[in-house]
């Protein structure tokens, strides 16, 4: 915790001075980074993990040497975790003169909220974490490293089908239109559960914000629903999961890549079990160079990296290979295209036309340790191959 707690002073302390840096001459040539991240606000358990990845990424490869005889330097913003404070950071991005690229380590609206910004000055903008399938479209200066929810819905859906059998399946919509993320994830998954089991789906509305889940909980129940898709974020992923159990709804839950964080079970009540959920990120995945990612991530930080923290490693690392991969140095965009089956740590990864991600899917579920704490566990790997050939039966 002290060893955390350490590292946590020196992000706000690297934060501040990378600022501070930027607004003068540097002695030496460097590329240029941006990264906004949510270090403090309501997110920010999600953005110092992120942060914690991405800084490892580039001490890892400044001790490598230079990338096309520059060493990599980073401009890193707080967004506060707000929508308004990722546009104030896209825009002092913007009026930067030399940054490349900016990594954006906030959601599906943090991506929303810099696109347009993006796209007038020309600035790509890499996602790591934002899953909404509108955050790329229409703007070819958005890419991501992280599945889209399009694919995401298609692999709960697969999994769905094929590990359990589920007759009635119940899905948490949020009407909010302002909400994309559990609003468009929602309606993607009943779609496709529908599509490859031939079975109805019952969809329950809520509005975002809400603290009461029982009205949903008891239609699910009247509904005799096997299996729930319930997309979120935390808290209101726990808080949810702890009423139904609470009520008595002991059925499956699966959850999305929201779900994804040890800060859920603060929130998920004594009994979250059984509950499938995606995710970017497995420790347990064994693909090259995880083994080594997480030691040396516990060695900085003192805990294990989540999907956060691995996707902000790969994020820095791929911009740094689309460089090597680029036209010229100015140009990173035409790099990023050429992405293809790049080894991250959180799987091989390709960016298409579209500059989204085209990379492996983790299924978990939440266990309980012999210790009595919870815990994810690897269920199972989705690759692309694997989906697009059980689409196309």
């Amino acid at each position: 915790m002290k060893t955390f707690f350490i590292f946590l002073i020196s992000i706000f302390l690297l934060a501040f001075g990378a600022c501070i840096k930027f607004s003068g001459r540097t002695p030496e040539p460097e590329i240029r980074i941006g990264v906004l991240v949510p270090i403090s606000g309501k997110r920010a358990f999600s953005g110092r993990q992120s942060l914690a990845g991405i800084l490892l990424a580039r001490d890892q490869i400044n001790k490598k040497g230079p990338v096309r005889g520059k060493k990599v330097n980073l401009m890193i913003i707080d967004n506060k975790s707000s929508i308004k404070g990722s546009r104030a950071a896209m825009s002092r991005f913007t009026e930067q003169q030399g940054i490349a690229l900016v990594i954006c380590a906030g959601s599906t609206a943090d991506a929303l909220a810099v696109k347009p910004l993006a796209e007038k000055a020309k600035l790509p903008v890499l996602l790591t974490i934002a899953t909404g399938n509108i955050a790329t479209e229409r703007n070819p200066y958005m890419f991501r490293c992280c599945f889209n929810d399009g694919f995401q819905a298609k692999a709960m859906a697969f999994f769905a089908c094929t590990g359990g059998v589920y007759n009635n399946v119940g899905v948490l919509l949020d009407l909010n239109e302002r909400v994309t993320y559990r609003r468009d994830l929602g309606r993607a998954f009943a779609a496709a559960f529908k599509n490859r089991s031939g079975k109805n789906v019952m969809e329950v509305g809520y509005c975002s914000g809400t603290v009461n889940f029982l009205p949903q909980i008891r239609k699910f129940d009247q509904y005799h629903a096997e299996a729930i898709f319930a997309p979120g974020e935390i808290p209101d992923a726990g808080i949810m999961l702890n009423q139904a159990r609470q009520y008595g709804l002991n059925k499956v839950f699966l959850g999305s890549d929201g779900w994804d964080h040890p800060e859920l079970f603060k929130s998920c009540g004594p009994h979250p079990e059984p509950c499938f959920l995606t995710s970017m990120f497995s420790p347990e995945s064994g693909l090259p160079g995880v083994k080594e990612f997480v030691q040396a991530m516990t060695a900085r930080t003192g805990s294990a990296p989540d999907a956060d923290a691995a996707q902000g490693y790969d994020a820095l690392r791929i911009a740094v290979e689309a460089l090597k991969l680029s036209k010229s140095p100015t140009d990173i965009r035409s790099g990023l295209y050429q992405i293809k089956n790049y080894p991250g740590v959180t799987g091989n990864i390709s960016i298409n036309a579209c500059g989204d991600a085209e990379k492996t899917i983790f299924i978990k579920k939440i266990i309980r340790k012999a210790n009595g704490e919870f815990a994810f566990q690897l269920v199972k790997t989705i690759s692309p191959q694997e989906l697009k050939k059980d689409i196309n039966k």
